[in-house]
């Protein structure tokens, strides 16, 4: 829900890969990249620890609830109307003295986000009970329990995104750190009570779901407690009506891709769902979640170079746009590809041989699936810049029918591998026509083309070599590839990489002659 990019006033800097214009400071925005990085880091090793015991204490059944509780909160998202960015930008344009007028941009928008997401808790409450138990099917043992839950599971959505309302409001200010660690501790604490609830008290998803609406709320008492100290005192008296119709005018067409976009991305879980049952779900959503988490290069990125394309002349934002996307799908796509080499290794001894065997096909092909969607940050960001959120909101519009005839025939002629490939294949149209709407696809398809073959190439390898030792071999030798790759595309970028990489050693190398 949080993570949207943010505009105003100019940056002070560019993300810290030499991919901004001459003659402007860099410091700030790398620092910001360096810190969202760290940030998405630090809660994966807890999530690699945690979903074995989460399966292994749950159960296949109850764990695919959950991920399609996820899924319908997603869905739902929607109903903060597209405040983040309009609260981002408003905050962003005000300076940091201007107390009262702050204070009311963010009361205006905690209070239309508050009154449109418990309106949501509550048909969630009505319709998520038909939703979990009458379009996918649910095993007769969990049925009770799906309902006793329900109202927890509603209880959810506000919490889930008048948090992340917060950390938008922290992230106006460039405070990245703070919207980190706030990020970070929440969403370990939320992967660990509820696990805690389950091994200690029960199982059963009436004593589970309470546990991450418990982990939610004290880490939205954390986020208040952190606004009102830095832009405080925050009363409810300045909720301010000319303010909330702004902030709902910006929106507009933010809104409908904000109904769209986790339709798009979640649309292949509900399928599998539906045709094969929640048990199903935890085989396709649990490798696919571990995927999504690699994507830490292009989510710090993404979440630090709004502010340099909303500053930028056209022609200098297309260009920083598109340097920064050619460099991250060379990067990211060396993580992808060491991905797919050790795939096999990867889940047989995170979940198990017999997992690994019915998981393996359709995760492999939804890591070029959700390459090609980390890749999408730059040119929406630069749509954006050009004040044109109506051209993505039509391209999803115009995505949505021919996805989900392709996902209902392919799922049902080919199961979830089928429904892995219908998702890959609206990841590529998504992008490709994020790249021709922004007006950079003819920069990028060429040095675009190096990324997508070695993905190409790992996933062949992938698919003809059986022992795990060859696997670690091509995927440590993925990274020559990618250093070479880089540096014949972008010099400036290449030496800077190579400083960090040697900074280590110079420090060693100090303390020793020292």
């Amino acid at each position: 829900m949080t993570g949207s990019g943010q505009s105003g006033e100019k940056p002070q800097g560019q993300t810290g890969t030499a991919m901004a214009s001459e003659g402007k400071p860099r410091n700030r925005l790398y620092v910001n990249f360096i810190i969202n990085l760290i940030g998405a880091l630090l809660p994966i090793p807890v999530m690699i620890l945690t979903v074995p015991v989460y399966i292994d204490y749950v159960g296949d059944a109850r764990y695919g609830v959950i991920s399609l509780i996820w899924v319908m909160i997603g869905y739902l998202g929607f109903l903060e109307l597209g405040l983040a960015p309009a609260t981002i930008n408003a905050l962003a344009r005000l300076d940091h003295s201007d107390q009262r007028e702050r204070a009311r941009v963010i009361v205006t928008s905690f209070t239309i986000n508050a009154s449109m997401t418990f309106f949501g808790a509550f048909l969630l409450y009505l319709l998520g009970s038909y939703i979990v138990g009458g379009v996918v099917q649910v095993p007769l043992e969990i049925e009770d329990e799906v309902k006793a839950a329900m109202p927890w599971i509603a209880l959810l959505l506000p919490l889930v995104i008048l948090n992340g309302a917060g950390i938008d409001a922290i992230e106006a200010r460039e405070n990245f750190a703070l919207a980190n660690v706030l990020q970070v501790s929440g969403a370990i604490f939320a992967q660990i009570l509820p696990l805690a609830f389950a091994v200690f008290v029960s199982p059963d998803l009436g004593t589970v779901i309470p546990g991450a609406v418990l982990a939610r709320v004290l880490l939205m008492l954390a986020i208040f407690v952190a606004i009102n100290r830095i832009e405080g005192p925050i009363r409810i008296t300045d909720f301010d009506m000319e303010r909330a119709r702004k902030l709902l005018s910006y929106g507009g067409w933010v809104t409908i891709s904000s109904v769209l976009t986790p339709i798009l991305g979640s649309l292949d879980q509900l399928m599998v769902g539906r045709f094969f049952g929640v048990a199903a779900v935890t085989y396709y959503a649990v490798p696919l979640n571990l995927i999504s988490r690699s994507q830490i290069i292009p989510g710090a990125i993404s979440r630090a170079i709004f502010p340099r394309l909303a500053s930028s002349e056209a022609e200098e934002a297309k260009t920083l746009s598109a340097r920064v996307l050619v460099v991250t799908a060379l990067l990211y796509g060396g993580i992808c590809a060491s991905i797919i080499l050790l795939m096999d290794p990867l889940l047989t001894l995170w979940l198990g041989e017999a997992f690994a065997e019915r998981a393996r096909l359709p995760a492999t092909i939804l890591v070029t699936s959700i390459w090609l969607n980390s890749l999408i940050f730059a040119p929406y960001w630069l749509i954006h810049s050009q004040r044109r959120p109506d051209l993505i909101a039509k391209l999803h519009l115009g995505l949505l029918v021919p996805f989900a005839g392709v996902l209902v025939l392919l799922t049902m002629q080919f199961g979830i591998v089928g429904a892995a490939i219908a998702a890959a294949l609206r990841s590529l149209f998504d992008f490709s026509g994020h790249l021709a709407l922004s007006g950079i696809l003819r920069r990028v398809v060429l040095p675009l083309a190096l990324p997508f073959a070695l993905l190409a190439a790992a996933t062949l390898a992938h698919l003809t070599i059986n022992d795990w030792l060859t696997a670690f071999i091509l995927a440590c030798a993925v990274w020559p590839v990618v250093a070479l790759l880089v540096f014949l595309l972008d010099r400036a970028t290449f030496n800077l990489l190579l400083g960090f990489g040697l900074k280590p050693l110079k420090l060693i190398s100090g303390r020793g002659d020292a």
